[in-house]
C-alpha cells in the first residue's frame, strides 16, 4: 500500500465526503474554509466530494469552492460536472416494481418513505411525516426546492427512481429491512444504521445495486486516467465502504461509525474540529 505521507502527496487524488466529514456538524462549510481549500487547489491539489447529496444540495453548501473534477453525488447515482450540475454519468435506476414492493412492507409497519427521482430535474417526493425523526430530516430539507409532498407516489413518463429513505425505530424498520433485503438482495443496494443526528431512530436508505459511491469512484479515476491506488478518501458512515474498499488510502472520521472506523487506514479527528481540511493542508505542506 501506498502511503501519501512519504513524499509524494501530491500525486495523489483526494475524494471526501461531505456530511459528517467535510461538512461543520450543523452541515456547512465556513467561507474561511473554502478559502484554504481553494488555495491548496490553486496549488494543484486534485481534489473532489463523494456524497449521498444531490447537486441541488450540495452546489449552495460549496458554492465558491474552486473544483476542477467532477464530483460523486447521490451516493454515486451521478458523476457531475460541479459547476452546472450537467450529469457526466450515471447508474441505473430502481425498477417501480421494487419502489411497489417497497410501499407494500412501508406501509405494513407505518413507516412514510422519501422517494428521489429523476427526470427533467431531481425531484424528492414524500406523502406525510410521522414521526420525529422524519419530521427533523424534512426541516433540514425546508430550503431545497426539490421536496414536493403528493397525495401518492405517481411518476412522469421518463422520470426514474434513483433512490429512496425510510426513517423510523429499529422495531418499524427491521422488518422492512429483512424484507427488501431478501425479495430485491439482487435489484437493491442497502443502508441501514442509526442516525447521527437523532438518537433513537433508524435510516433505511435504497439505491440500485450498481449505485454506490465506490463504483463511481472507479468510474472517475478511470475517466480521469488515475491509478487508483493514488487515490485516497475520507468518510465516517456506511455508504463509505465501498469506496474505501477501491481506494488506495482510507480515512475516517473520529466520530465515524465503528465499522467505519475498522475498515479506514488512518482515523482522524472529527469533522467538528475541521479534521479534514487540517489533516490535507498537513500532508501538502510536508510533501
Amino acid at each position: 500500500m501506498i502511503i501519501p505521507h512519504q513524499g509524494i502527496a501530491k500525486d495523489f487524488l483526494y475524494i471526501s465526503d461531505l456530511d459528517g466529514t467535510l461538512l461543520m456538524p450543523d452541515g456547512t462549510f465556513p467561507n474561511e474554509s473554502i478559502l484554504r481549500l481553494n488555495h491548496l487547489i490553486d496549488e494543484g491539489m486534485k481534489f473532489t466530494i463523494a456524497t449521498a447529496r444531490n447537486y441541488d444540495s450540495a452546489h449552495p453548501i460549496l458554492k465558491g469552492l474552486n473544483l476542477k473534477l467532477p464530483v460523486v453525488l447521490f451516493n454515486g447515482v451521478y458523476l457531475a460536472d460541479f459547476h452546472d450540475g450537467r450529469i457526466l454519468e450515471h447508474t441505473q435506476f430502481i425498477d417501480k416494481e421494487v419502489v411497489d414492493s417497497m410501499l407494500t412492507v412501508a406501509q405494513a409497519q407505518t413507516i412514510e418513505p422519501f422517494i428521489y427521482t429523476f427526470g427533467e430535474e431531481h425531484q424528492v417526493y414524500y406523502r406525510n411525516v410521522t414521526n420525529p425523526g422524519s419530521i427533523a430530516y424534512l426541516t433540514s430539507l425546508e430550503k431545497d426546492k426539490r421536496v414536493k409532498q403528493v397525495p401518492e407516489f405517481t411518476f412522469q413518463e421518463g422520470e426514474k427512481v434513483s433512490g429512496f429513505l425510510l426513517i423510523g425505530t429499529m422495531e418499524n424498520l427491521e422488518p422492512i429491512h429483512h424484507c427488501l433485503k431478501e425479495k430485491h438482495f439482487n435489484h437493491l443496494n442497502l443502508y441501514f444504521a442509526e442516525d447521527v443526528s437523532m438518537k433513537g431512530y433508524y435510516w433505511l436508505q435504497a439505491f440500485h445495486q450498481q449505485a454506490n459511491k465506490g463504483n463511481m469512484v472507479e468510474k472517475l479515476v478511470d475517466r480521469l486516467n488515475f491509478p487508483l491506488s493514488k487515490t485516497m478518501v475520507f468518510g465516517d458512515y456506511l455508504n463509505d465502504l465501498d469506496m474505501f474498499q477501491v481506494a488506495g488510502y482510507s480515512v475516517a472520521m473520529e466520530n465515524a461509525l465503528p465499522e467505519v472506523k475498522e475498515s479506514a487506514d488512518q482515523i482522524i479527528g472529527s469533522n467538528s474540529q475541521g479534521s479534514v481540511l487540517n489533516f490535507l493542508e498537513s500532508i501538502w505542506k510536508n510533501a
